[in-house]
């Protein structure tokens, strides 16, 4: 029995052993492996050793279909009561034109009273809704043998009294000037002398005006006074350039450059900026001109086109306002378009307007009348740029190019696109 009895610890004890040193064999194999080290670790992902790699969801660049658009009035077509042109790719652009205001003014520039009597040599109107820029007519006329392509798009005619509107902004934005202080004058309503410019002469200086019948009637020796005494070069050049002046316009169609030059002397330089050459301009950026008078002061881009669709139908673009230029702040906006309405009231234009036996009481105008004549060839450029104030949004820039027989002027046609699309605006509701 002691015998079993130590057969049993024997084997007990060998058990324990085998258990022990199994135990240690893998303590040691541990201690020989052992967690991997840091040297011996892959390197963790970093910004340095990960290359980044494009997000699909990464904003692009959103590319406009307009940009590099160029169409061609001469394949506009009016399709179901809508103008459209047809692209070489299939693409259909439908235009934001007014087939009948349209079709108005170009009866207006091609003819007198539709009957063939009178043609103006060269004639461009532009009219589109100040606060969309979207561009409601757009018509060119030029007879003769020396007709010019696309009138309303060329700025070759001299803006005129029209840049009275960008030095008055200049005179309210820059002098704070007020625009109810009278200022006497004398002289001045065809050609401006440096002493009807500086006012040296003040004892003979019989009439008096303030801004806003300067504007109205188009008074050089006030304006230029003013700009004389109150803005530096660069005014001018900086007011010229939030105008639109020296910019390319971005548009579906080809504009030319409207350019403006100030010279260092200032009596010359005060001559320019009461409309007194050195500044040319055209129908498309007067409209755009005077679309700020309305839109508190923004110029928004203009456009002819509503929407493109591909050829089955299906809509790629349409068209959204887009603020292409901020001239002066909405309350000098505002300022500005109230002192240029006399323009219309009992200004130069009042015949044409508001005077008119039919037009509407509440169809309110502001704007600016502009006359210049050139000597070689004999031609009479006839300005008007305006706005309406009242529930009709329309900008209209028109300017008509007269040999020394007419009859026909820049405010009779801008004052007949106004009256038109106003009407059509009250069909409508």
């Amino acid at each position: 029995m002691i015998r079993r009895m130590r057969r049993t610890t024997r084997h007990r004890l060998l058990t324990f052993s085998a258990l022990l040193l199994l135990a240690l064999a893998i303590a040691g194999v541990w201690a020989i492996v052992g967690e991997p080290d840091a040297s011996s670790a892959p390197p963790e992902a970093t910004s340095a050793s990960t290359p980044e790699l494009a997000s699909d969801t990464e904003e692009k660049p959103v590319v406009d279909p307009r940009d590099g658009l160029t169409l061609d009035p001469e394949q506009f077509e009016l399709v179901d009561g809508a103008y459209l042109q047809r692209l070489a790719d299939g693409r259909v652009v439908h235009l934001t034109l007014v087939p009948e205001l349209q079709r108005s003014i170009e009866k207006q520039l091609n003819s007198r009273d539709g009957g063939g009597k009178y043609k103006v040599p060269h004639g461009g109107v532009v009219a589109l809704e100040a606060a969309t820029g979207r561009v409601l007519a757009i018509v060119s006329a030029s007879h003769g043998s020396q007709a010019v392509e696309h009138y309303a798009l060329r700025a070759q005619a001299p803006s005129a009294s029209v840049f009275k509107l960008v030095t008055a902004a200049a005179l309210l934005e820059f002098a704070q000037i007020d625009p109810d202080r009278p200022v006497c004058y004398k002289g001045g309503s065809q050609y401006l002398s440096e002493d009807e410019i500086r006012g040296d002469s003040v004892s003979q200086e019989d009439h008096c005006a303030t801004l806003s019948e300067a504007l109205g009637w188009s008074i050089n020796a006030v304006i230029s006074r003013l700009a004389l005494n109150n803005l530096s070069k660069e005014d001018l050049e900086e007011m010229a350039s939030s105008f639109g002046f020296n910019r390319e316009i971005p548009f579906e169609l080809p504009v030319q450059v409207s350019e403006a030059t100030f010279v260092d002397d200032d009596v010359e330089r005060a001559r320019t900026a009461a409309g007194f050459w050195n500044v040319n301009l055209s129908p498309m950026h007067g409209a755009l001109i005077a679309s700020a008078l309305r839109n508190d002061g923004v110029i928004m881009r203009p456009t002819l086109v509503d929407r493109i669709e591909d050829a089955q139908g299906r809509v790629l673009f349409t068209s959204k306002p887009e603020p292409w230029l901020t001239t002066v702040t909405a309350a000098r906006a505002k300022t500005l378009s109230q002192l240029a309405e006399s323009t219309t009231t009992n200004g130069s234009a009042a015949k044409a307007f508001s005077k008119r036996k039919e037009w509407p009481a509440d169809l309110k105008v502001t704007g600016k009348t502009g006359t210049l004549a050139n000597k070689s060839p004999a031609l009479t450029f006839t300005w008007f740029v305006g706005a309406t104030t009242g529930d009709t949004d329309i900008a209209v820039g028109a300017l008509i190019t007269n040999t020394p027989k007419w009859w026909f002027k820049g405010m009779h046609a801008a004052a007949n696109a106004i009256l038109t699309y106003d009407k059509i605006v009250r069909r409508s509701k």
